[in-house]
């Protein structure tokens, strides 16, 4: 069992579990199943039928069911609200299908499958027009008025202290930077900043491209009534940032910027606390890859490359 099955206990071939889906959605003929091999939480694969081609995702073993349904009522309200992402189908009533096969129990959502590549897979960031269309519908996301149940992101940037103090210990070299992301984090009033509804996580692995040149929002299983400063730092951090290139980093940070507040203007606080979320994104970023690396035995290309690219990032912003 590799290190995908295992995060919903996979125990009998994927296809029997695709065919199943096949038959309860009415979806057709199976065709094909493919895992989609990106990502920490849950387990992701393309399912073909005669009907089409679908993504499929389970969730991973260690949610509760309501944890489930939550996160499928937020990626059904986005596409509800006309923010771009893939349109999400019911199983009946219910946005969740529950199936126990050979005594283990999926839960799972269905949703289109989006004809293109992340820009991951591109081995590319967005160009200024691509850019600009992303801060716009992040701009409408933060909009929606929506405050779900809070769920837990050992990513996120809000849960950084906590973070800092159960996993410091893993990290050998590079501690320096985590100590001063500390020191950033806790000079912070939450309660000056603007609230909204935000995905937490539009980096290049969850936007993607079709072959029109369309982007997609994928993967809300992190959104939450948060800051909106925290979805600006983390697109800014992975989507802007050329490690190699300073100033072209604050080139398109500005670009990006401006197109938010085309659409949703930022209060002074914001822009103010704006770096110190910056850093401390790299930071737990840097702490995250760090602890699924040693203790989730975690060396996937896409571990390492958000690894790497943290480092460098944060030498970046240190020299600011």
């Amino acid at each position: 069992m590799n290190n995908f099955e295992k995060r919903i206990n996979l125990n009998i071939p994927l296809k029997e579990l695709a065919i199943n889906i096949c038959e309860k959605y009415n979806l057709g003929e199976f065709k094909s199943c493919k895992v989609i091999k990106i990502g920490y939480e849950d387990f992701n694969f393309i399912l073909a039928s005669r009907n089409g081609k679908f993504v499929v995702k389970v969730f991973n073993l260690d949610r509760k069911d309501s944890d489930c349904v939550n996160l499928a009522k937020r990626a059904y309200l986005a596409y509800q609200k006309g923010v771009i992402c893939p349109k999400i189908y019911k199983c009946g009533k219910d946005l969740i299908y529950k199936v126990t096969l050979n005594n283990v129990k999926y839960r799972l959502l269905v949703m289109d499958y989006v004809n293109g590549k992340n820009f991951f897979t591109l081995k590319t960031l967005p160009s200024d027009f691509e850019l600009e269309q992303i801060a716009c519908q992040m701009a409408k996301l933060n909009s929606i008025d929506f405050r779900p149940p809070f769920i837990y992101d050992h990513w996120a940037i809000v849960n950084f202290a906590k973070e800092y103090d159960i996993n410091i210990g893993l990290i050998t070299d590079n501690k320096k930077y985590l100590d001063k992301a500390l020191s950033l984090f806790n000079e912070i009033d939450f309660s000056k900043l603007k609230y909204g509804f935000v995905h937490g996580d539009i980096i290049r692995t969850n936007v993607i491209k079709d072959n029109k040149g369309k982007l997609y929002f994928i993967d809300f299983s992190v959104s939450n009534y948060l800051p909106r400063i925290v979805d600006i730092a983390v697109t800014i951090g992975d989507l802007c940032f050329d490690v190699n290139d300073k100033a072209e980093t604050m080139r398109k940070s500005k670009l990006f910027l401006s197109a938010y507040e085309n659409y949703s203007k930022l209060l002074p606080y914001e822009k103010e606390c704006l770096p110190k979320f910056l850093y401390c994104h790299q930071a737990i970023s840097l702490l995250q890859t760090t602890r699924e690396r040693i203790l989730e035995n975690n060396n996937s290309i896409e571990n390492q490359m958000f690894a790497e690219e943290s480092k460098k990032a944060l030498i970046l912003l240190d020299d600011n």
